[in-house]
């Protein structure tokens, strides 16, 4: 007797619609959903460049984890020190703060800081039209002290006593509220976008049902199984229940129309028909398992990179691609078969689909050569990439904290960076002759271009001098005297407990840089050699940005140029056919190319945020070109050869391809309304790439293969002639 499918399937449809609503709910009371962004989230314990920053904190103090306050106004007056008076104590009693420094808490007076060699360059700004005040917090404390701080800032703003706040872990505090904000607003709206999207083509509401179900589930248990593995909502990981809701739709759409061809072409084998569902899932299963393993395998390849946000990506995407196709193969089929109306019931979409593909179909010639263009013209593009952009580029240009930003950038500088040196011989720094040398030192450093403010060893011991009775010190008493709880222990801030090593912070320029950060330290490096030092440590937040952004970039580069050649082997595997997996790799070769190039033509920054969307986009590409490869390994078994064979591949698949680059785009459009511009370039590059992709896989792989092909037969019949 034949098994019914039919039965209990609304049972098993209740079944997994429970589950989904169960995991949502579990996801929501126990997950942890909140974004977190810190200096030591950006990389692995492992990584060189982190290692090298903990050595520091290990040998001195570290207060360059601080919050400035610039508060412009007329500072010589005696109402702008009784209002940072005010301000300061107003400070210092939040919880959470453990000292706040201003010209009032540290210098005797505003005269005293504008005249001394440490009060000026920590406390007034370039300008000499503001003094900042340098907050120094408990790292557990700022996810509610800093709008604490924001709140008792706006109650201080005046007219003449303008307030701007930066730092590190105040950056840090907004790309994380902006993450929470858009991993909850966006992915709903996404959602309902998608939703439209798939109503409006398939015109069912099983078939939608079943798609938001499945995607729902796959997105929710991909962030169960990151938050099991104590993967936090991060950079990247905030993108991560969009990324999982596309692959399942990647899956699910070639699955519904390979069933509705299946119901519209009666079955030519004797005995009863194939259940339809059963007979797409054979049809569709092995394209969308080599899908699934290229992505993977794309994922996987992050594991190799030490930032931890790529790596954590990686395990989380991973995770991601096999529920995907686990959920598209497993929930979804059941909401299929419950789809009672024939297929030729949604003429309407369908007309306006075939119109516009006929009418592309037609221009085919075109349409290559215009791809071909568009390669050659944005190819040089890739070399303006800005692959390391400034702080700045995570913030809308109008936005206030970019303008707090910026002033406090001009005068003195935003990104801390640390250089820990010593002698060559290795002596203590505290002699007259080291001294002379590193006030050297000093000057070279604030001559630099980047550079702001420098703080180090020769300006405190310049500080130190103007105490009375001073000169009949030596440098090492000086020191200990430093050294000692009435002076806040300043000198374990910049040097070493054996005295042998000397810590310069310096406050670096981000406005207007156009260089790697990576270049400019070397170059800082290279100072500190031709005054006699060796450049031991470096650390800070600038230099964790720069190192990022090179490993960011390394990691785009090597790992595209993997994937081309594991999509080329893999071509080769299901065609078996050299020119068509040459078409196949060298098709989506130009994504990467394009959309690179047209970021750099348009002076678009290539965050760490951003990055990981060009692998999206190269995942559905080369999903739409594994279909359409299986696709065309079946029709050639049928007896289709040449032109008409891509042909006959392109009339069966252009309207799943088209139809997922029209959802996606859908989908992701909705991040260009975000006010958080990394996400804005996310879905931008993804709905960029998704077109191109689709593009190419549709029409200039087949044209590709076949022109392969025809220059393989003229050289073989040259050789037959030339024998």
């Amino acid at each position: 007797m034949r098994r019914d499918p039919s039965r209990f399937l609304g049972l098993r449809i209740s079944i997994f619609v429970s589950l989904a609503l169960v995991s949502l709910f579990v996801l929501m009371r126990f997950g942890n959903l909140v974004p977190r962004v810190g200096g030591s989230f950006f990389f692995s314990s492992s990584d060189p460049q982190l290692q090298e920053d903990t050595q520091i904190t290990k040998r001195f103090q570290r207060r360059d984890d601080q919050l400035i306050i610039s508060a412009e106004g007329p500072i010589r007056k005696l109402t702008y020190s009784r209002r940072i008076e005010r301000l300061t104590h107003d400070i210092a009693s939040l919880p959470g703060v453990t000292s706040v420094l201003s010209v009032t808490n540290g210098p005797k007076n505003v005269w005293d800081a504008l005249m001394s060699p440490l009060w000026r360059r920590l406390l007034v700004a370039d300008n000499g039209e503001a003094t900042n005040l340098i907050v120094l917090l408990r790292e557990d404390a700022t996810g509610t002290l800093i709008p604490a701080i924001e709140k008792t800032l706006r109650e201080a703003q005046a007219k003449d006593f303008v307030l701007r706040l930066s730092g590190a872990p105040y950056i840090a505090h907004v790309i994380q509220r902006n993450l929470r904000r858009d991993f909850k607003t966006f992915s709903l709206f996404a959602f309902v976008l998608f939703a439209l999207a798939i109503l409006l083509i398939f015109c069912s509401w099983r078939i939608l049902a079943g798609t938001l179900v499945s995607c729902l589930c796959s997105g929710v248990w991909t962030l169960l199984v990151a938050d099991l593995l104590k993967i936090q909502i991060g950079l990247l990981t905030a993108n991560l229940m969009t990324i999982a809701f596309v692959l399942t739709l990647s899956h699910i759409v070639f699955l519904t129309f390979n069933w509705k061809q299946v119901v519209r072409t009666p079955s030519d084998a004797a005995g009863p028909p194939a259940d339809p569902v059963d007979e797409a899932i054979r049809v569709t299963f092995s394209a969308s398992f080599w899908s699934m393993f290229t992505t993977l395998v794309g994922f996987l390849s992050l594991l190799n990179v030490p930032a931890k946000p790529l790596r954590e990506l990686g395990v989380s995407g991973a995770f991601g691609c096999v529920i995907a196709m686990a959920v598209a193969y497993i929930i979804y089929p059941l909401f299929l078969r419950s789809v009672r109306r024939s297929p030729a019931d949604n003429a309407a979409p369908e007309k306006t689909q075939e119109a516009v593909y006929q009418l592309i179909r037609r221009k085919q010639k075109t349409v290559v050569i215009g791809l071909a263009a568009l390669m050659l013209v944005t190819l040089p593009g890739m070399r303006r990439l800005q692959s390391d952009p400034s702080i700045f580029s995570y913030f809308n240009r109008k936005s206030e904290i970019v303008k707090g930003l910026k002033y406090i950038d001009r005068n003195g500088g935003s990104s801390p960076l640390i250089v820990v040196v010593r002698t060559q011989t290795g002596e203590p720094l505290h002699s007259a002759r080291n001294y002379t040398r590193m006030r050297e030192l000093q000057e070279a450093l604030e001559q630099h271009e980047s550079v702001g403010t420098v703080l180090s060893l020769p300006v405190l011991m310049a500080q130190a001098k103007r105490a009375p009775f001073a000169f009949f010190l030596t440098w090492g008493w000086l020191l200990e005297i430093l050294e000692s709880p009435r002076y806040n222990e300043i000198t374990k801030v910049f040097v070493s407990q054996d005295r042998r090593q000397g810590l310069f912070f310096l406050r670096m320029k981000e406005l207007g840089r156009r260089r790697p950060r990576q270049e400019i330290v070397q170059e800082i490096k290279e100072i500190v050699q031709e005054h006699g030092f060796v450049p031991d440590f470096l650390g800070g937040v600038y230099v964790l940005q720069g190192h990022m952004a090179s490993l960011v970039s390394v990691s785009l580069v090597a790992g595209v140029g993997r994937l081309l050649l594991l999509f080329f082997a893999i071509g080769w595997l299901i065609s078996r056919s050299w020119n068509t997996s040459l078409a196949m790799a060298v098709s989506i070769g130009i994504v990467p190319t394009i959309v690179l190039g047209a970021l750099g033509w348009a002076r678009l920054p290539l965050d760490v945020i951003a990055a990981p969307s060009i692998n999206v986009a190269i995942g559905m590409g080369i999903d739409a070109m594994i279909h359409m490869i299986k696709r065309w390994h079946r029709l050639r078994g049928r007896g289709y050869t040449g032109a008409s064979l891509w042909l006959a591949v392109q009339r069966q698949m252009w309207q799943p391809i088209l139809t997922a680059q029209l959802i996606i785009g859908m989908g992701f459009g909705i991040f260009l309304c975000s006010q958080f511009p990394p996400t804005q370039r996310f879905g931008l590059i993804i709905i960029v790439g998704t077109l191109v992709a689709g593009t190419a896989a549709l029409f200039l792989m087949p044209y590709l293969s076949l022109l392969s092909l025809q220059a393989a037969e003229t050289l073989r019949l040259y050789w037959q002639r030339n024998k």
